[in-house]
């Protein structure tokens, strides 16, 4: 935890134009994703901001001249952070946003947990510790910092929650009047002290049926209900197997013309389902496929059922949801928000760009004990083809009676000794 009121901790930053050591003297403040802290270099004179240890700021942190003309940050791993949050103070934001608190608490010492961010995958994992601290400090008071429209992932009624009104990808922008309000709330409370919410919480203790309100996948209704594969789409994030057009997917991303090419990118993925589609046809044919995701691009092949949306809402996810908990497997490429669906299926095959391998398990909600964890859970290949992945789909299907339960893990004695003894005449 991090002291911030009415004692405020000290920050140690190193200064972004020559490197020496610095001590807060100036205030925090709440941008948005980031806390910072304001900062004047005392050998150079540079005023200067620095981030606070929490979340992704505490992985890679950052410091930056008010005027943006120095900079200090992962070049090379936290780019995608640093650059988003120092262009947001060279620009400030101009439309004004609804700011509410829900589930007032009577005030005590509170822990602020800062969920906001611009990915909806991060903001959920930020989430899970606010369960965990839930458990771990019953007697405080806990205070969510989140967007608006994920206001649902929070049931616990004892936690008092402060929603921000703004699309997610606006919220790296900065959300104006925000640090005002924070802390506004401060002077309700003996004491606050901010989360330093990592980033990759332990799963253990987590219950997804509490926080998703719905039960995920139970295994020993693996066999007997309907087989049901769901594949989780999205528009900018692309199963190809293809170097050529993986190429131009990157190369639309770094130099902007994504939608020129999102109409052809999005063809292939449609294409590759129907080839899946096909192949599983042979080998489950009384599999139910169902399409989930963001985005309506691209007509689906014969034996998908349709169920993208253009825009996600609470009502949108809970359908999802019931879909996911009915899923014997999903399927999907990394970063296709696929933290809820793998926590409510029953397994999962992932399609991993190779760039995304020191991420690997990022997204994956779930996790299964012992050798269900690696019979269920698959990551493949970007360039795998429909047949490897049918194969996998396949292997699980039916395979899963083999590794579950104890029963199933043991050869029977009087089998091993026939097969023993057949070997050996042979």
């Amino acid at each position: 935890m991090i002291d911030i009121y009415p004692d405020r901790a000290a920050i140690l930053a190193n200064c972004p134009r020559c490197g020496a050591e610095s001590t807060d003297a100036g205030k925090l403040f709440f941008r948005g994703t980031h806390v910072l802290a304001e900062h004047s270099c005392g050998d150079c004179g540079l005023d200067f901001y620095a981030t606070l240890p929490v979340g992704h700021a505490a992985l890679y942190p950052v410091v930056f001249a008010r005027d943006g003309s120095y900079a200090r940050y992962n070049r090379q791993e936290g780019s995608w952070m640093a650059l988003p949050l120092i262009r947001s103070f060279l620009k400030a934001p101009d439309a004004g946003v609804e700011i509410e608190l829900v589930q007032p608490n009577g005030g005590g010492d509170l822990i602020l947990v800062n969920c906001l961010d611009s990915c909806f995958g991060h903001v959920f994992t930020k989430l899970w510790n606010v369960y965990l601290l839930r458990k771990q400090f019953p007697f405080k008071t806990l205070a969510v910092l989140l967007p608006a429209r994920c206001r649902w992932l929070i049931t616990d009624a004892e936690v008092e929650i402060w929603t921000v009104d703004l699309p997610l990808q606006e919220i790296d922008k900065g959300v104006k009047d925000l640090d005002f309000w924070v802390k506004a709330q401060f002077k309700r409370f003996g004491s606050v002290a901010l989360s330093e919410v990592p980033v990759h919480p332990p799963l253990e203790g987590l219950d997804f049926e509490e926080i998703l309100q719905a039960r995920p996948f139970a295994l020993q209704d693996f066999e007997h209900q309907p087989t049901q594969l769901t594949f989780i789409w999205r528009s900018d994030r692309f199963w190809l197997n293809s170097r050529l057009l993986g190429f131009l997917h990157k190369a639309s991303i770094k130099f902007g013309f994504q939608a020129q090419v999102r109409g052809l990118l999005c063809y292939r993925q449609a294409s590759l389902l129907g080839r899946l589609a096909e192949k599983l046809r042979k080998s489950l044919p009384e599999a139910r496929l169902v399409v989930t995701g963001l985005g309506k691009e691209a007509r689906l092949p014969s034996g998908w059922k349709d169920q993208r949306v253009a825009e996600i809402d609470e009502r949108v996810e809970r359908q999802w949801n019931e879909i996911f908990r009915h899923s014997q497997l999903v399927l999907g490429v990394h970063g296709s928000h696929m933290l809820i669906p793998t926590a409510l299926s029953a397994g999962f095959i992932e399609i991993l760009p190779r760039h995304k391998i020191p991420h690997l398990t990022e997204d994956i909600g779930r996790q299964h004990k012992g050798r269900l964890a690696h019979f269920l859970g698959r990551f493949v290949d970007e360039f795998s083809g429909p047949g490897l992945v049918a194969g996998h789909v396949e292997g699980i299907v039916k395979g899963f009676g083999g590794v579950w339960g104890k029963d199933c893990m043991e050869v029977p004695k009087k089998q091993k000794f026939l097969g023993v003894e057949s070997g050996a005449l042979n």
